[in-house]
């Protein structure tokens, strides 16, 4: 995991990541802190780039195909930083960075078998009886379970109506033709090899829920968040533009635009925080209140609701039936998203909107400073605690305005500069 943050206002932006990448595998996983998610888009303009979550596009390392872009971009520059975002997302689609269709596939088929799993591991949490005296009625039942919990899925995402770009017309007949070898594969290895025997629906289904949510714009599995930050040439204020992209199926790239997070400077909006990955610590100092602290007061207001209203309807007894069915009839859910209206209220008069009236006048050395303490702080509580040290190694932190372009403040090396000259002296050759 990570932690990134971008801090904007009219006169910059303010980019850092720390170093950790954690790395999967037989044994476990162990924590490195030398990786870099912050890099320049563009050697001559004020734009950059940060990276959370997988550090690879389909096995191709983002670090690669990010330097790759940027020699391709030369000097060209682009009127906004949305075109900017557009001409890399088209640079990815020129490209064979997800090589050959069995890699397609393969990608596709860990997708899909992780959704699958994930039912499967539900039902036999709920339903671990089901196995315990293995038979073919058990099985039987079994398989009726994960039937249901399938329904439940379909129903839960076909009514999702936001669709990565590429997919809007992606078909399942498509898909079916598409995927049908991968889940003839998933059938007799997993299922088949264990003696047990999938009927047409079931598995109709499993491809059904796995198109869904291939379409759909949720962060599943393994994706990578990048960030475009900076300006374009007619900005002269800067822009934050997130996009969660994952993968290549049947020559269509998975990604959408998380336009929730975008964040744009303007004369009505003059600064922004935007955290990605790991947001814990920084929600706390933007709210004023953990966020995980914040849902327990929430779910202990509702059970102290609900038993107040148990314990009134106790004292009434049978003395008034009208009362009583008054008070039953109460709409609690109403009540509880009132309390959360007001509390987010709160938040938002008394540490929102006073954190974010001191970051529009802060400045460049100040905002760079900002961003570092905050993945530092995130890094801290992690380190002083019993949670994994999935934050820390140093702290990247750069600098980007219009007149200045992109400024590193702080900045890691696998080498020591001293030595190497040449790499800088090449670094703004053509």
């Amino acid at each position: 995991m990570t932690a990134v943050v971008g801090i904007l206002n009219k006169q910059a932006v303010a980019l850092a990541a720390d170093s950790a990448v954690t790395i999967g595998g037989t044994n476990g996983r162990k924590i490195f802190n030398k990786a870099n998610k912050v890099f320049t888009l563009s050697k001559q303009h004020p734009v950059g780039i940060m990276i959370y979550n997988s550090a690879s596009f389909m096995a191709t390392p983002w670090e690669t195909i990010i330097k790759i872009y940027r020699n391709q971009l030369g000097e060209r520059s682009f009127p906004t930083l949305k075109d900017y975002q557009t001409d890399f997302i088209g640079f990815l689609r020129s490209k064979n960075f997800y090589t050959t269709p069995e890699m397609q596939i393969a990608f596709l088929e860990s997708f899909a078998w992780d959704i699958i799993n994930s039912v499967i591991t539900e039902v036999v949490g709920q339903n671990g009886e089901l196995l315990n005296n293995p038979s073919a009625e058990s099985r039987a039942d079994f398989l009726e379970v994960m039937e249901e919990k399938f329904d439940n899925l379909i129903s839960v995402w076909e009514a999702e109506d936001q669709c990565c770009v590429e997919f809007d017309d992606y078909t399942f007949e498509m898909f079916t033709t598409y995927s049908k070898v991968l889940f003839d594969r998933i059938n007799q290895d997993r299922f088949e090899a264990n003696g047990i025997t999938l009927t047409e629906a079931l598995i109709g289904k499993m491809k059904l829920s796995t198109y869904h949510i291939l379409r759909a714009q949720v962060d599943v599995l393994s994706y990578t968040g990048l960030i475009f930050s900076g300006f374009g040439e007619k900005e002269i204020y800067p822009q934050l533009i997130p996009v969660n992209i994952s993968m290549v199926v049947n020559d269509r790239l998975r990604f959408y635009v998380n336009e929730n997070r975008v964040a744009s400077i303007a004369n009505d909006n003059n600064g922004a925080i935007c955290p990605f990955a790991q947001t814990d610590v920084i929600d706390t100092i933007l709210t004023g209140i953990d966020p995980s602290l914040d849902n327990i007061y929430l779910n202990n207001f509702e059970a102290i609701f609900k038993k107040y209203n148990e314990e009134i309807l106790e004292s009434i007894g049978d003395s008034n039936d009208l009362l009583k069915e008054q008070i039953e009839n109460l709409n609690r859910a109403e009540l509880v998203e009132t309390f959360n209206r007001m509390n987010q209220e709160i938040k938002r008069k008394n540490y929102i909107e006073p954190l974010m009236s001191a970051v529009s006048s802060l400045s460049k050395d100040d905002l760079a400073e900002m961003a570092e303490s905050l993945i530092y702080l995130t890094y801290l509580k992690r380190r002083i605690t019993f949670a994994e040290e999935s934050v820390g190694g140093p702290v990247d932190v750069a600098i980007i305005s219009k007149g200045d372009g992109f400024v590193w403040i702080k900045r890691k090396y696998y080498f020591r500069p001293e030595l190497n000259q040449h790499f800088f002296d090449n670094y703004f050759k053509p």
